[in-house]
């Protein structure tokens, strides 16, 4: 795995390469814009891409990754707010590619009480009508699999599958897989036993060469308990075990995963140290 850790943009976009050199990152994730605000966002200019660029360089970051705005809800039932959603979301394909970042994470939403089987459906199609909008032809949408708290979907692997199954662009879909997320869901993966029963699931549902992203968060809740609250590696119901069997496991060798756990770049260091710990040479 590529190890780091979700770093801030603020001052610039190209301030979160060295932010991710000093946290100790090989990997880093940002978000090119707000990520709690649907309005207007400044473009990317070309200074900026450059900056971006070479500071990618620079700081010996070898891949960086794009989660979207929080806010955006694929299958809103309100027609106006899929509209809003699918704007966003062109928007963040379109910035990814300016970047030149491929993956770009994001949640599926929320039903809101029309039920799962129709949520689906509305991902698939809001991600087929931004894919085919967008003028990002070279950005990966990787689906992030979720807690399951209110009316979310994608906290069964199946969900995940279904979405790329009703895509009519199924190669350009692919999956980020968060740790906290799964375990709350009702994936235990504490135990050896445990971690290859779940990730045998991973293969038969979803194939591993569709899982292209990791986040690494410890939980606070217990295994089943639906509740998406991140905490420090080896310090929640997950401990580091977990982590030992992910960091270690080849199937992922080459993909970026990262750090979204409470705190600032101290606490990203120190969880980040923490891994390297559980890497066997």
């Amino acid at each position: 795995m590529l190890l780091g850790a979700h770093v801030s943009i603020a001052g610039g976009l190209h301030e979160a390469p060295k932010a991710g050199k000093w946290i100790g990152c090989d990997a880093i994730q940002i978000f090119s814009r707000s990520p709690r605000m649907l309005r207007y966002t400044k473009p990317i200019t070309e200074g900026d891409v450059r900056l971006w660029q070479e500071a990618l360089r620079e700081n010996g970051i070898k891949a960086a990754v794009i989660h979207t705005n929080y806010l955006i809800n694929l299958c809103s039932p309100l027609k106006r707010m899929v509209k809003v959603a699918r704007d966003a979301f062109v928007e963040e394909m379109e910035r990814a590619q300016a970047l030149g970042v491929q993956l770009l994470i994001f949640h599926p939403g929320a039903h809101m009480g029309k039920g799962e089987e129709k949520g689906l459906k509305l991902v698939a199609e809001s991600l087929d009508a931004c894919i085919e909008r967008a003028n990002a032809p070279d950005v990966v949408l990787c689906i992030e699999n979720m807690a399951g708290q209110g009316s979310t979907i994608g906290y069964k692997l199946e969900h995940l599958r279904k979405i790329m199954d009703l895509s009519k662009h199924p190669e350009r879909l692919a999956v980020c897989l968060d740790s906290c997320h799964l375990f709350a869901a009702g994936y235990d993966i504490r135990t050896r036993d445990g971690y290859e029963t779940v990730m045998s699931r991973v293969g038969e549902a979803i194939g591993f060469d569709r899982v292209r992203a990791f986040h690494l968060n410890d939980s606070k809740g217990p295994v089943n308990s639906r509740v998406d609250r991140h905490e420090h590696i080896g310090k929640g119901k997950l401990k580091e075990d977990t982590f030992r069997f992910l960091v270690n496991d080849a199937r992922f060798a080459t993909c970026p995963a990262v750090l979204e756990t409470p705190g600032e770049d101290p606490e990203f260091r120190r969880n980040l140290k923490l891994l390297r710990r559980l890497v066997k040479p």
